[in-house]
């Protein structure tokens, strides 16, 4: 984690969370940080993690940055001007996709603090608030930025939305601020090399369950046995937490989290999978008065549920252990399962065979047997007609005797 606003954040240093302990460290980093040290749009690639725009105390910038998390290096890719690429803006979303073996990083929306500050992008709109609706390509290997084709249902100028990745070529929008105040509009959107189709997703209303409007919310992707599931946690202003099932497209909210958790906007969010069933979400910061770390577990219970539950920070490392213990247990259990069922798969493998040799060598002996009765009935048939021959001749015989 980089950057922020807050008193004593320090820029010269990357914050680092260990998973497997629970607690935060501070490592010093090399060369040329990104000059927008808040509100800015990150993304991973592999170990990279590519930051784009943001603010700071001279305003938004449009520069792009990358970040070696092995070297701890800072590299510019594309500086801050006005003469090229997205607008000078924060608040927007960014992820990766890859087309023909390369990678692009794709930057969507956006808000600025003043005019447009580079050459409007075709097709795209630019409110007099501020916010925009850009969609921009940037390919890594040339430095090249690019404007795609845009199809569909095309958001209006907007910011502070969430931009999720599901799969390699597409991602769920949520949410976000508008000219026409907080959006609750879902959209899928698909990726190709030079194109982006925007489907929005119908809101039914009524007694379908569908989250409020909010902005500056957080989400990640939750990925179980069940399928991809969408995280939205928190925002303006609406303090809550929901789970989108991608596939049916069915929101449910998850109840029963503290003030703590879902009292919170701006806020970092990432999601770790602790086991097959159980993830656990790392949440800090934010622009409310909770900014410590929370953990939150969510997991996907046998009866094809979801459970949520605070992990205490006391009992981090502990907590840890005894889902590891317990996931091995469940996969061990699993295995001898596993293994029981194979056995009787291949001991009634081996009763089939068995059986359809047995069935092969009835039909063999059956098939013998009639042809043997045939050969037999066609004896049978030439000896009578011979002694019917004979019979008759004999009695030509005696006829011709007596008459003669």
């Amino acid at each position: 984690m980089w950057g922020g606003v807050g008193s004593g954040v320090d820029y010269d240093v990357m914050e680092v969370y260990h998973l497997p302990t629970g607690a935060w460290d501070q490592k010093p980093t090399t060369g040329t940080p990104p000059p927008g040290t808040w509100g800015y749009s990150s993304v991973a690639i592999g170990k990279d993690i590519y930051y784009f725009g943001g603010a700071s105390g001279g305003g938004y910038q449009n520069s792009l940055h990358c970040f070696n998390v092995d070297s701890f290096k800072w590299r510019e890719l594309s500086p801050s001007t006005s003469d090229y690429g997205p607008m000078k803006k924060g608040y927007c979303g960014m992820i990766s996709a890859s087309f023909d073996g390369e990678d692009y990083l794709i930057i969507i929306g956006g808000d600025r603090s003043s005019s447009i500050n580079t050459p409007k992008q075709p097709d795209a709109q630019y409110s007099a608030s501020g916010r925009c609706n850009e969609i921009h390509y940037y390919r890594i290997s040339s430095d090249q930025w690019i404007s795609p084709v845009v199809t569909g249902d095309r958001p209006p100028p907007i910011n502070d939305f969430t931009l999720t990745p599901v799969t390699n070529n597409t991602a769920e929008m949520f949410g976000g601020a508008t000219d026409n105040g907080w959006s609750n509009k879902l959209y899928m959107i698909s990726f190709t090399k030079t194109s982006v189709d925007i489907l929005e997703v119908p809101n039914p209303r009524g007694s379908v369950q569908w989250p409020k409007g909010r902005g500056a919310h957080s989400s990640v992707l939750i990925t179980t046995s069940s399928g991809p599931h969408l995280l939205v946690l928190g925002g303006f202003f609406a303090f809550d937490v929901w789970l989108l099932d991608i596939i049916k497209r069915k929101w449910k909210e998850l109840i029963n989290l503290p003030v703590n958790v879902i009292n919170r906007n701006r806020h970092s969010l990432s999601v770790w999978s602790v086991t097959p069933t159980t993830n656990w979400i790392i949440e800090f910061g934010g622009g409310t008065s909770y900014t410590d770390t929370a953990v939150i577990e969510l997991r996907y219970t046998s009866d094809n549920d979801w459970s949520t539950s605070v992990i205490p920070l006391g009992q981090y490392q502990d907590q840890l252990r005894r889902r590891k213990i317990l996931s091995d247990c469940e996969n061990l259990g699993l295995s001898k399962e596993v293994q029981l069922l194979r056995g009787h798969l291949q001991e009634r493998e081996r009763e089939f065979y068995q059986e359809k040799a047995t069935l092969t060598q009835q039909l063999v002996d059956a098939t013998t047997r009639l042809e043997q009765a045939e050969k037999d009935k066609s004896s049978l048939d030439l000896e009578y007609n011979e002694k019917l021959k004979a019979k008759v001749a004999d009695i030509e015989e005696k006829k011709q005797f007596i008459t003669g």
